[in-house]
């Protein structure tokens, strides 16, 4: 062999080292592609399992969200509370649907300690949401998938790997988790303060004698119990035993026909021993700073018991030439409705008005308990509209311009609970009402400065209530050409608008409402009585995703403040669906 190696040349000797060479560095290679490969196979698996993992995480936690907001409209029915917290059984089923959600995609959680709860909240420092977890009420649901037992057999054993000899290990763990939440809405509950709002408690009432007469006593006993007094004075205004024979519900019946005479008869010239009237005619009004006007001259009251008297005694019916609580109550309502002329009247349960401050009311109190993280803000309008940030009537002062959309939900009750139907003019300006409440929440588009009060990451959200028909608008206005009714209109689906109107008017109110969803703002409305615009408000709320709930008015008072009652509370309860964070950074 060596003699044989002596004989061989030097090229050839370079070649036969060579192969060689090459053979180990193939096994090598060998034993390293099927590393990778094994690597691969096993990465393929483990990424496969965890997208499993977290779509079903993702779809628990969604499920489990569904079932607070489902327990929220609940309370809204009347069934249950809206607080919900661990002793919730919203909470139990929570957990329950989870685990089924989550084993229906073919993954395992225990739904005792894999779910967790939380509450949402807004931190005006530094504009974020952070969660606490554990706290109350619950409006966050977590949902976390595990793949962590060193027992791979177990339901939640770690995933065994197919080569995982070729790396060292024979399995890893896995873990998903996934967050849903129930959003905030910043809330603008736009109200018709129109005249007509006090038109069911007037003697010309749609439900009849009976029930303007009950409306009207209680208008009357609402006055003497509050017994607002004159400025400066302890006079007061409505005194429980009348004006002279101006004394009893029903009236006193005069039949002259001369305002003078019927003055005298009643007893309304009558002075004190300081030569003042001794019976004033009971409202002078407001100043423009909201502030009561003084007690009226001799000349300036017995000019408005004349309007009175003069009313009266040219009715038809019942109540013709009745000088009484009635009359004179249903002659406020009628001819001197607004602030401007009678500031008390806020004070009275006139109808369908109160009813309205009922309802939002109510409607404030269940955001009270739901504690979701909701703000309110408040527009308001008759001919015109009023972002609804002061309020001065001599007994309160309230300023919230910094921060109209406001969680103290007291103060807008109070601000809405101390106006009356016609504060602002009798006409209906729902377009103005809209547009209003669209700047309050992302601002005015032609005042860079103002950039609106909506947070970021709540759902901007309006509630548009009306009575009536809509008869406001800007002057030369028209429908924008190229408005197509269809694309917002559509209710069908078959490509053709279902609803429409000719009525520049209502087309204001609606085209103020598309500006609105444009933005991303969800529209609600309520049409109350039985001479709103329902068409109209069915065509604002299916154009801006929300819900429409029309208020008959029923045969009774009774019967529009229950239903407006339930109105409401539908709308409180009517949260938005449940969303997902996808991305969670420190604290939150």
């Amino acid at each position: 062999m060596r003699s044989l190696q002596k004989n061989m040349k030097p090229h050839e000797k370079s070649k036969q080292t060579r192969q060689g060479v090459i053979v180990v560095l193939t096994g090598f290679s060998l034993v390293a592609i099927f590393a990778f490969v094994a690597l691969s196979v096993d990465t393929g698996r483990i990424v496969l399992t965890q997208t499993r993992m977290q779509n079903a995480v993702d779809a628990a936690s969604l499920a489990a969200a569904q079932e607070i907001t489902a327990a929220v409209y609940a309370a809204g029915q009347g069934q249950g509370s809206a607080n919900i917290d661990g002793n919730s059984i919203a909470v139990a089923e929570a957990r329950i649907m989870a685990a089924q959600v989550a084993e229906a995609n073919g993954v395992y959680i225990d739904p005792d300690t894999d779910v967790q709860f939380g509450k949402r909240n807004f931190d005006d420092a530094t504009g974020t949401w952070p969660i606490e977890w554990g706290g109350t009420p619950f409006n966050v649901v977590q949902v976390v998938a595990r793949r962590t037992e060193s027992d791979s057999s177990a339901p939640d054993g770690q995933l065994p790997l197919s080569f995982g000899w070729a790396v060292g290990r024979s399995q890893v763990p896995i873990q998903t988790s996934a967050t849903a939440f129930v959003e905030a809405r910043d809330l603008i509950v736009v109200l018709d303060f129109s005249a007509s709002m006090n038109d069911d408690s007037s003697l010309r009432s749609g439900l009849g004698e009976t029930q303007a007469e009950n409306s009207l006593d209680a208008m009357w006993d609402a006055l003497v119990a509050a017994d607002p007094q004159w400025p400066g004075t302890s006079d007061s205004k409505f005194p429980s035993t009348g004006f002279g024979d101006v004394d009893s519900y029903a009236g006193t019946y005069v039949s002259s026909s001369d305002t003078s005479t019927i003055r005298n008869t009643l007893g309304l010239n009558e002075n004190n021993s300081d030569g003042s009237r001794k019976y004033p005619f009971p409202q002078s009004g407001r100043n423009s700073n909201g502030t009561p006007k003084n007690k009226l001259s001799n000349s300036s009251s017995d000019s408005r018991w004349n309007g009175y008297i003069s009313f009266v005694k040219n009715k038809g019916g019942t109540y013709k030439k009745k000088y009484g609580y009635r009359t004179l109550m249903d002659y406020m309502q009628e001819s001197r409705y607004s602030s401007s002329k009678s500031e008390d009247l806020w004070r009275t349960p006139h109808y369908p008005f109160h009813a309205v401050k009922e309802g939002a009311s109510l409607f404030l109190d269940f955001l009270t308990d739901l504690d979701f993280g909701d703000e309110v803000g408040l527009v308001s309008y008759g001919k015109w509209a009023v972002k609804e940030m002061t309020h001065s009537d001599g007994e309160i002062n309230i300023d919230i311009t910094a921060d109209p959309i406001t969680s103290d939900y007291a103060t807008i009750d109070t601000i809405q609970r101390r106006h009356q139907a016609g504060d602002y003019s009798g006409w209906t300006g729902m377009g103005d009402g809209i547009l209003n409440a669209r700047e309050l929440l992302v601002g005015d588009p032609n005042d860079p400065s103002d950039e609106g009060h909506s947070r970021y990451g709540a759902r901007p959200t309006m509630i548009i209530m009306t009575d009536g028909q809509t008869n406001q608008g800007p002057s030369g206005w028209s429908l924008p050409g190229g408005f197509n009714w269809a694309d917002w209109t559509d209710y069908d689906g078959d490509g053709n608008a279902d609803y429409s109107t000719s009525n520049w008017k209502k087309q204001y109110s609606f085209w103020e409402a598309t500006q609105a969803i444009e933005l991303g703002i969800t529209l609600h409305t309520m049409a109350v009585g039985q001479n709103a615009d329902r068409d109209l408000m069915e065509a604002i709320a299916f154009a801006g995703g929300g819900i429409f709930i029309s208020v008959p008015g029923g045969a009774t008072v009774a019967d529009m403040e229950s239903q407006l009652l339930d109105a409401f509370r539908d709308i409180a309860s009517k949260v938005p669906p449940a969303k997902l964070v996808y991305e969670l950074t420190a604290g939150q």
